[in-house]
């Protein structure tokens, strides 16, 4: 498992995938091989590989909210969006401070044109971690996208303040201002 973990760590997907499958004979109900075994066929783009191991590493154990979190990430870019609210959920139920699957229920949610909803579960990520980045960045976007500009900006102003050189929120500060001034034309 360690050497797996730090060929990972080199960038060697395929001889962490070697170390792992060995492990996996070696002791084949210890669920943090697949989800190793997982992380590194998704790290190498191989989506179906890492589907299918860490559904194995939730068989063998139902409430690892990581697998669920990082399964629901796949089958976002699957477009099994329903699917993958469904492990979201799970990973809440385990852990419902886990910023991380708040923002990506979030993403799920605004992809399936819920902005609304995606707003409350940024909003949550950011009151369980106030320096988390991204789910800031997602609720300035929704914000934009719902024509709610004053809150947008307040947002991606907050980010900035946060990371001065995130040049997506600059632009998307950029972008939510000038809809302001136009929305405000006559």
């Amino acid at each position: 498992m360690n050497q797996g973990t730090e060929l990972i760590q080199r960038g060697d997907m395929e001889g962490a995938i070697q170390m792992y499958r060995t492990a996996m004979k070696i002791n084949p109900e210890d669920e943090e091989v697949y989800f190793n075994l997982a992380f590194a066929y998704a790290r190498q783009g191989n989506t179906n590989e890492a589907v299918h191991y860490y559904n194995e590493a939730l068989r063998i154990f139902p409430d690892y909210a990581e697998a669920h979190n990082n399964l629901g990430n796949l089958l976002v870019g699957l477009r099994r969006h329903t699917n993958a609210l469904e492990h979201f959920s799970a990973a809440l139920k385990v852990n419902p401070e886990s910023s991380s699957a708040l923002n990506n229920m979030g993403r799920c949610l605004a992809e399936l044109g819920k902005p609304k909803e995606a707003i409350e579960q940024f909003t949550e990520a950011i009151r369980v971690n106030t320096n988390y980045l991204e789910a800031r960045f997602n609720l300035a976007t929704t914000h934009t996208v719902l024509g709610e500009y004053d809150e947008a900006i307040r947002q991606f102003e907050q980010l900035l303040k946060m990371e001065p050189g995130f040049v997506p929120a600059k632009m998307g500060l950029e972008r939510a201002r000038a809809k302001q001034a136009t929305a405000k034309q006559p």
